[in-house]
């Protein structure tokens, strides 16, 4: 149905977004060529007939599924992928396709012989319609954490009931939407990532830290005094917690000093504040105590040097949402700590 709705929005604004981009009022929907395989041809001034192919994410899975589309097609044309909003994740995984893109709120990259255009920042328009059915819903994604540990490992789906507490339906339905997507290699009755680098970026474009419960305040010190302080603080209420974002990845590999520290803690993180006393300020804040929308985050929790962190695949995740060195440090982690990525 999503891919319908934006099939649907994309017949009606394409021609009008291509023509404005390339400055052509004659571009036109072809009737004639509705026999195509593409989802659309539209023709412009110059005589040339785009091929368009929409899909309704810009997962980088569906980006390498519309270029080997493409890659089948016939005939002239120039192609071009149409998304209704394009992620970075989206546009980097184009680039490596060598495909041209567009998106529903006109931003643009395309190059051919003759042409090159780049639009970029344009705000987007469209409202979520959300991520129905996602493998990567916050308890789905279990299934993609535990394959990313050992992504060289094959899966039965008994297997995977027994490492992610979810039922026989739950693992049928992820995995379904995880091989439609054509994110699995299978062989039988078992299973695993076809390609882990691609398998986490489309599980990062997906994921949301702000959808967890996050509480920010204050504690006197440095990032890391402020870290030792926490540990010290929850072992003594009796708290689960993990340590995520810069303060694990300096804990993991010593990467960036930090201000900011980032912890999950099980239950309401408001409770874990007070009993702390934590100075509930978030102008200047350092502390950020977040409750979990899954307890996933906790799967596979690891100890580093006496600080106990969540895996670095869930702390590569929330460094990519988090402020100051942040950004630097996910990509120094993948690198270093998550062995198979390139």
């Amino acid at each position: 149905m999503q891919a319908i709705v934006a099939e649907r929005e994309a017949r009606q604004r394409v021609p009008t977004l291509l023509a404005d981009l390339l400055g052509d009022p004659s571009v036109h929907l072809d009737p004639e060529r509705a026999s195509s395989p593409a989802d659309m041809v539209v023709c412009d001034g110059q005589g040339r007939a785009w091929l368009i192919e929409v899909k309704a994410t810009s997962r980088p899975d569906q980006i390498i599924q519309a270029a080997h589309q493409f890659s089948g097609y016939a005939g002239p044309g120039i192609p071009l992928l149409v998304v209704p909003v394009m992620s970075s994740q989206g546009a980097g995984a184009a680039a490596g396709q060598k495909l041209n893109w567009m998106d529903l709120a006109g931003n643009a990259r395309i190059r051919t012989s003759d042409l090159y255009v780049r639009v970029e920042g344009r705000p987007q328009s469209l409202k979520s319609r959300g991520r129905p059915n996602s493998p990567f819903a916050p308890k789905s994604a279990r299934v993609t954490r535990a394959l990313l540990v050992d992504p060289s490992k094959y899966w039965r789906q008994h297997e995977l009931v027994e490492v992610t507490g979810l039922d026989d339906g739950s693992i049928s339905r992820v995995v379904r939407r995880l091989d439609e997507a054509s994110l699995l290699e299978r062989h039988g009755a078992v299973l695993r990532p076809r390609d882990p680098d691609l398998l986490l970026n489309a599980w990062e474009q997906d994921y949301r830290f702000e959808a967890h419960d996050v509480l920010v305040g204050h504690m006197s010190g440095s990032g890391a005094e402020v870290t030792s302080q926490l540990a010290a603080g929850l072992r003594e209420l009796g708290v689960h917690f993990a340590f995520t974002g810069l303060s694990a990845a300096w804990r993991m590999d010593g990467f960036a000093r930090y201000r900011l520290t980032t912890v999950y803690v099980e239950g309401d993180p408001r409770d874990v504040a007070q009993r702390l006393q934590l100075r509930r300020e978030p102008r200047g804040a350092n502390v950020q105590l977040v409750g979990p929308n899954d307890f996933g985050v906790f799967m596979d929790e690891q100890d580093w040097g006496g600080l106990p962190c969540t895996a670095p695949l869930q702390v590569y995740l929330d460094l990519r949402h988090l402020p100051e060195r942040a950004g630097d440090a996910a990509d120094h982690l993948r690198t270093h700590l998550l062995r198979w990525s390139r």
